[in-house]
């Protein structure tokens, strides 16, 4: 009779370490949705903040951001990436054309407005260009020789190869301004987005003339009464170092846990560091905290339950506005064999650029999952200009008619980027869930029904 009590102890001391049972098969899993509109709303507002607003790659905002990024997934128990940290370094390479001059040779001022007027490419060279000869082309092929091209923005991506090989030196593209970022400029090409007002009364055209020219089937070559001229300068280092934000979960299943899905968003927008002429409500950090909040779901989750069983990387890149190369510095260096990589869930890539993104991703054999709001929303996302009163004033005199600019309403966009960030939570959601946790069926329900294992089965 003794001798059986240690071992009935010992019996029911292991039942009482064992885990957690786990559901009858036929049953179905209940998870809340990540996307408490709370939570989500205070990493808007943090990454709202003038201090963190212009967050190039490289720049101050940029690394403010990328701590407020590591501070949270330390607060949510994530596994730092490398030695205990969450930020890993690597070098990138930026491009800021900036400040640029437009206007004419006889005049020691400049004649026309950035962001009412005319604005950098971001692929432009830096340099000066002083020209009486202008070639107005409605295509790049059989455009004349001249110093400077003249052409419709449309063909933006095909200009500057035929000019290069021509030996232009500057290409003016006719059409709305679009602010972009590159990694590094075309070599010896200045290149310049102009209005068509401006192109008018750059060349002493009226618009009907200009139109006839950038649509007519044969190139014309003007002589300028009043040669142009165009500066354009370089805004900081061309190589810096840059921040990737990084943090685990790990798999629960013994052997599944040794397979990684990566979820990752991008952290950096257009700015040009130490100016306010622009303001990226295209880029609002609904990505990033969208993320967060499924990160905080995950290690909540792995506290009380045996799952995820996959391990998942939650990765915040930098540089994505400038090629991806913080994706592409990770791919280079990876922290987990790209081959038990089952997945990139990338949350709210630029539609513009995720040819681009999916061509890189698979040059390295993975597969790519791009979770992307409607086109309804999509439409809504600009680039506001911050110009000064003053120059909209003398834009108004000059043209007679007001600017096409309006002002950025903070709350407003903050209210739709906190719309959008719950719109993608639940998109990655629907996507993730099946990536992470199988091959149970799992149906997401509004409120928090997690059933927890009973108190002396938790971990």
């Amino acid at each position: 009779m003794y001798r059986l009590l240690p071992i009935l102890g010992l019996t029911i001391g292991v039942a009482t370490c064992a885990p957690a049972p786990r559901p009858p098969a036929e049953e179905r899993i209940q998870f809340h949705e990540p996307d408490d509109p709370l939570l989500l709303a205070e990493h808007l507002d943090v990454l709202l903040q003038p201090a963190m607003r212009e967050r190039v790659t490289g720049s101050r905002s940029f690394a403010l951001a990328a701590r407020y990024v590591a501070d949270r997934m330390r607060e949510f128990r994530l596994q730092p990436a490398l030695a205990g940290r969450y930020q890993l370094v690597y070098e990138a390479r930026v491009h800021l054309p900036w400040p640029v001059t437009l206007g004419w040779a006889d005049r020691d001022t400049a004649a026309f407005y950035p962001g009412l007027e005319f604005w950098p490419d971001a692929r432009s060279d830096t340099g000066r260009v002083v020209a009486d000869r202008v070639a107005l082309c409605a295509v790049p092929d059989g455009c004349p020789s001249a110093p400077v091209w003249l052409l419709p923005a449309a063909f933006a991506k095909k200009v500057p190869a035929v000019a290069r090989a021509q030996g232009v030196q500057a290409v003016l593209l006719v059409g709305p301004l679009r602010p972009e970022l590159a990694h590094a400029p075309i070599a010896n090409l200045k290149i310049l987005q102009l209005t068509p007002n401006a192109a008018g009364r750059l060349l002493g055209l009226s618009p009907s003339t200009l139109t006839a020219h950038l649509t007519g089937a044969e190139a014309v070559a003007l002589r300028l009464r009043r040669p142009l001229r165009l500066r354009v300068q370089r805004l900081d280092e061309t190589q810096v170092g840059a921040l990737n934000v990084l943090g685990f979960v790990a798999g629960k299943d013994p052997l599944l846990r040794a397979e990684l899905v990566i979820v990752c968003a991008d952290l950096d927008a257009i700015a040009l560091p130490g100016t306010s002429l622009l303001f990226d409500g295209a880029h609002l950090g609904e990505g990033v905290a969208a993320l967060l909040e499924l990160a905080r779901f995950y290690s909540t989750l792995a506290t009380y339950w045996p799952l995820p069983q996959r391990t998942v990387l939650f990765a915040v890149w930098s540089g994505a506005r400038q090629g991806y190369q913080g994706l592409q510095a990770y791919l280079r260096q990876p922290l987990w064999e790209l081959n038990a990589t089952q997945r990139i869930i990338y949350l709210d890539p630029d539609p513009a650029t995720l040819p681009h993104l999916q061509e890189l991703v698979a040059a390295y054999g993975l597969t790519l999952k791009p979770v992307l709001l409607p086109d309804s929303v999509q439409v809504e996302r600009q680039v506001f200009w911050n110009v000064p009163s003053g120059w909209q004033q003398a834009y108004q005199r000059i043209y007679r008619t007001s600017p096409a600019v309006s002002p950025p309403d903070p709350e407003a966009l903050r209210v739709r980027a906190l719309q959008r960030a719950r719109m993608l939570v639940r998109a990655a959601q629907a996507t993730l869930l099946s990536e992470v946790i199988l091959p149970e069926p799992w149906e997401p329900v509004r409120e928090d029904t997690l059933p927890l294992p009973a108190l002396e089965h938790r971990p």
